[in-house]
């Protein structure tokens, strides 16, 4: 595995942050989740929500869930790897580190 050392200096920082847009520009918020059936292993989640789009900011957490679709903290470790918006959809990629599928739920923030 490779690391990458952020930058150390005034002018990497500025090079690296052109075309970032300071101050709020954020005009709408929403926040949603989904419950999932049971997997295992690196999974892609497509998510369909037409507020979405190419240069929206989405957060997404996941959490392992019961029967009841009651969030847990259970023995599995769950990793959101990636989180690619675009037109009226984001994929997420996740691992659920447990030999046997597990029902998941996301939540999600999506900035606009």
């Amino acid at each position: 595995m490779s690391i990458i050392t952020a930058p150390e200096t005034d002018v990497e920082i500025a090079e690296l942050t052109k075309g970032v847009a300071t101050g709020g520009n954020v005009v709408d918020i929403w926040r949603g989740w989904v419950n999932w059936g049971a997997f295992s292993g690196w999974v892609n989640y497509p998510i369909t929500w037409n507020v979405i789009n190419a240069n929206s900011t989405v957060l997404v957490a996941a959490s392992e869930i019961d029967g009841n679709n009651v969030r847990f903290l259970g023995a599995a470790p769950i990793t959101v790897a990636n989180i690619v918006p675009a037109a009226g959809i984001v994929t997420v990629r996740i691992n659920v580190a447990w030999s046997s599928g597990l029902r998941i739920r996301t939540d999600l923030v999506v900035f606009n």
